[in-house]
Parts: structure tokens; sequence; C-alpha cells
């Protein structure tokens, strides 16, 4: 097991001994984030750093996910009802729930049907105002091709909204529980539109959340202020703090002298230590996510089948599980995790077979093996504590199949203008699930929909693929939806576009004296009733 140098652990140990809590720390609680975020609008970005910082702060949604049972519950919505013939859902709005005040924006009235129409035709409408501000782009909508789904939403009264789909999709109420699914102002997009100032709806938020935005100091910090009169409950704390820290090393000191309450992400090496300090509380939960490496299937040589299963075949996932994640992950039959109702028990676990890996390559017509890239990005995420370590692992691995890998550690914005383009060879990457339903996996990283637009890395579409997942969804029986799933799996498992090497435990770490935190099984951290004691 790779631990913690002698010199890094004296020194945070010195340090955890010798420095207080600053008294002024009693009205907020700070957390240390491990990334920055790209906009306060989770709808046009996809990196768990925006979505962390932006999605449960600052918005809510119509429906939420129940992080215990998993169940869909109410939200911006206490109640819903679906058409006998799945193609309409109407949905009552939550009366009195107010919008954050801040010194750029007063509103003049509650949240109301208005502003679910203004976000959905948004998302919607190309000709809307506000459709091409901040880029126009949208990835989780156009992954799981809901402009194509969703024929029009519209308001049977102040507090009630119909979905009308153009095809029944038992997902469909799991998509509007999505962090994704956030309730912008109309209001104050109106506001900002009549300013000139249309971007400002992104980048100094207004929602309905417990935290209102205050200022963002970038690469630095977020600060967030309580949102009194909160529907939910007024957070406890008077403010939140998101300190930036990509290094989790870095996290950690600060989480040991008191600067950090709570730290995201610790790096697998670091749980023994944390495990033994007193004054910290670790947090484990299982997680619905998976770590893979994504080949770009529209290249040579990843768009030859025998190609991917040579290097899905070379990856020894058991190494990965020991120097990576110490015991705080499991092997990947799937993308789905063992966790999802839709994963299939019957699938193969993936062994090494570097024989079968160079007999594959010669039949592919690369005996002499050949050189490719691999696109990674810094720090730890919360489906991989190590990306660098786990390229590093697999470039020893297919050097033993004659394959020389080139890894290039790049931020996120540079990753993702290559992603759009088609420039790489692979990614390293993963996938956090935002509800219980296996489409969420499925749609968003492998759709053809999500080629272009979405999460679809692979650049892989198949028609037969689209197929299953449609079909599954048109029908509520549980049966039928698992038969399709099942399929989905065993095609993927042959055809490899991405390879997926691991799920992970979500893991936090707090100081012992707060209390109240909720770890979500989907990604993201609830801090509503969080509190010192």
């Amino acid at each position: 097991m790779r631990m913690l140098t002698p010199l890094l652990l004296g020194l945070l140990v010195l340090v955890s001994g010798c420095q207080k809590r600053d008294e002024a720390s009693k009205t907020g609680l700070i957390y240390c984030a491990e990334g920055a975020p790209r906009t306060f609008n989770p709808q046009l970005a996809n990196s768990e750093a925006t979505l962390d910082a932006s999605a449960r702060p600052l918005y809510d949604r119509l429906l939420e996910v129940n992080a215990n049972t998993l169940s869909i519950e109410g939200g911006l919505a206490t109640h819903w009802r679906s058409s006998e013939d799945g193609l309409s859902y109407t949905l009552t709005l939550r009366k009195g729930v107010t919008f954050h005040r801040t010194p750029w924006f007063s509103p003049t009235r509650h949240f109301n049907a208005d502003d679910v129409l203004f976000t959905w035709q948004r998302l919607l409408d190309e000709h809307h105002p506000f459709h091409a501000v901040s880029g126009g782009e949208y990835p989780y909508f156009y992954s799981l091709g809901l402009g194509n789904l969703i024929k029009r939403v519209y308001k049977k009264g102040p507090y009630e909204v119909v979905f009308e789909l153009n095809r029944p999709d038992a997902s469909f109420l799991a998509t509007l529980a999505s962090d994704y699914a956030i309730v912008l102002s109309a209001e104050y997009g109106e506001q900002m539109l009549k300013a000139g100032t249309p971007a400002l709806l992104d980048s100094r938020p207004i929602g309905t959340g417990p935290f209102s935005f205050k200022e963002y100091r970038h690469n630095e910090f977020v600060r967030y202020l309580r949102h009194p009169g909160y529907w939910g409950g007024e957070a406890r704390m008077e403010q939140l703090i998101y300190d930036i820290t990509p290094k989790s090393s870095k996290r950690l000191a600060k989480l040991l002298t008191g600067e950090c309450d709570v730290m995201s992400t610790p790096s697998a090496s670091q749980l023994s230590v944390i495990d033994k300090d007193s004054h910290l509380d670790l947090s484990v939960q299982s997680g619905m996510n998976v770590a893979f490496l994504a080949l770009n299937t529209r290249k040579a040589p990843f768009n030859k089948v025998q190609v991917r299963q040579a290097l899905a075949s070379a990856i020894n996932v058991q190494n990965l599980l020991q120097a990576v994640y110490f015991e705080t992950g499991q092997s990947a039959a799937s993308l789905l995790p063992p966790l999802s109702w839709g994963y299939n028990p019957s699938l193969p676990q993936r062994k090494p077979d570097l024989k079968l890996a160079r007999q594959l390559l010669k039949d592919a017509g690369y005996p002499n093996g050949f050189e490719m890239q691999v696109l990674v990005q810094p720090g730890a995420r919360p489906y991989n504590p190590d990306g660098l370590k786990t390229a590093q692992l697999m470039r020893s691995d297919f050097a033993k199949i004659g394959v020389s890998l080139k890894i290039v550690q790049q931020a996120w914005p540079v990753i993702e203008t290559r992603l759009a383009h088609g420039q790489y060879d692979s990614l390293l990457s993963g996938w956090i699930a935002d509800n219980a339903d296996p489409d969420n996996f499925f749609r968003q990283l492998l759709s053809c929909a999500a080629v272009e637009r979405g999460n679809n890395y692979s650049r892989w579409c198949s028609p037969a693929f689209d197929q299953l997942l449609d079909d599954a969804v048109t029908t509520p029986q549980l049966a039928f939806r698992l038969r399709n799933y099942y399929y989905a799996q065993s095609l993927l498992n042959e055809q490899l576009p991405l390879i997926p090497l691991a799920h992970a435990l979500r893991t936090q770490v707090s100081r012992s004296d707060i209390q109240g935190l909720t770890l979500m099984p989907f990604g993201g951290t609830t801090f509503n009733q969080a509190h010192r004691e």
C-alpha cells in the first residue's frame, strides 16, 4: 500500500497539533473543493466541479431523489401524474417559494409556472432569446435527446405545468430529478435581457436553493450566503465557502489545520492517515459511478473492434484497484455498477490476457503494436482517486503488447476543446449517475445523439444500441426494460467503445465537530443542515 511520505505525514501531524480554528468561522462552513466551476448554471457544463458548486447550493429541481431510498420525491413540484398513454406529465408546483434577493436583483413575485417554461423553452427553442447565451451548449440535454423527446411544455395555470412527449419515456421523471434539471428565474432573465447583460443569468446566478451567490474569486473561492425563508428549511450556517484547492495533499493539510471544515475527494492513499485522526470523520458511501478509458472509434486504429478488445485484455484492473483505489473500488465488468437495478450479473469479469491481446492486434493488422495518446485531467475525481497513476499503470500494461502510450495531462477546458474537434486518441474519464435509471449511464455516454454535442467521448454510434435504449423506456414494465439493458451490456462488452475500469466508493472527510452533512449517492453534498457542534 502506498503511504504518505514521512516528511509530509510529520508536517500534517505537526500543523494539526499547533494551529487552532479561527473563532470567526463559527458562522460559516468552509468546503475544500478539488476544482473550479466553469459556470454557475449546470445546464451548460458536464464537469463535476461545476455541478458541485452550483446545482445543490443555488438551485432546486421540480423533483428530487431521496438520498436513502433513491425514490423520486417532490421538490419544486408537490404532485405529478402521467397520462395513460405515457405521453404527458402534469406537475403541480409548490407555492410560496422565494427566489434569492441580492444587491443586483430583487424578485417581485414567488416561483411559478412561468419560471419552469422559461427554463425549458431556453433549452428547447433555438429561437429563444437565451438559447445561444453563454455558448448555447447543453451537454446533458443533447445527450439525452430531449429535444426530440419533449414535444412541448405549457402551463395550465400559474402553478401547474404539462410536459408533452413525442413518445413514452419511463425515465422522464428521473430526468426531472437530475441535478442538471434546475429551474431558473424568468423575471431575472427578463431583467438581464433588458439590461443587455443576458450572460449574467449564468455567471451571477439567481435560484431558489438554500444558499444565494455572493461572490466568486476566480480559481480561489466561491462565497454563498444563507437564503432566508428557504422553503425546505433555512440553512443552519450563515455562509458557505467553496475553497478551490486542486491538490488533495493541500486539501488535507487545510482540513487538519482547521482552514477547511470539509474536504472533497480525498486520495485513497490518505485514508489510513485520516482514519487515525480523532479530529476527522470519514464518510463512505457506495457510488453510482464508473471510471473508463474512452477510445476514439472514428480514428484508426481504434475503429477496429479487435484493437479495442486487445487494449481491454492488456489492462490489469487488479493492479489499479490496489495501487490507485486502495480497496475503495471494485472491478467494473459493465458501465453500470452492481448497485444498479439494470446491472447484468452474467457478464464475465475481465482478466488480463496478454497472449489474447497480442493475437487480437495481429488479427487487426498491428502485429508490432502502435503509438497512442491518452488525455488525463490533473487531480482526483470521485470515480478515480488518481488519474495520472491510472494512466501510468496502463502505459506499463500496454507496453507488454507493443503499444506505446503517451500521457497528456491537461486541464478540463483544454481537453474539452480537443474532444469537441475529435483531436484525440483516447480519454481517461468517468461518469457519475444523476439518478438510479440505467438509461442515465447508457444514453449519456454512448448514444448517437451524444456524439457531437454531448458526453459520448468514444464517438461510437450504433443505431441498434440506440434502439435498445429507446425500446427500454417505452414501457414501465421492469422485466422488459431489464432484458434490453442486459442486451445493451452484452453488446458493449463485445464492442468496447469504452473500457470500464472500476466503480469507486464515494468518500468525504470533515472535521469531527461538523454534523448534518448529506453525501448524495449521485454526487455532490447538501449543506442545508450542516452545523458545528
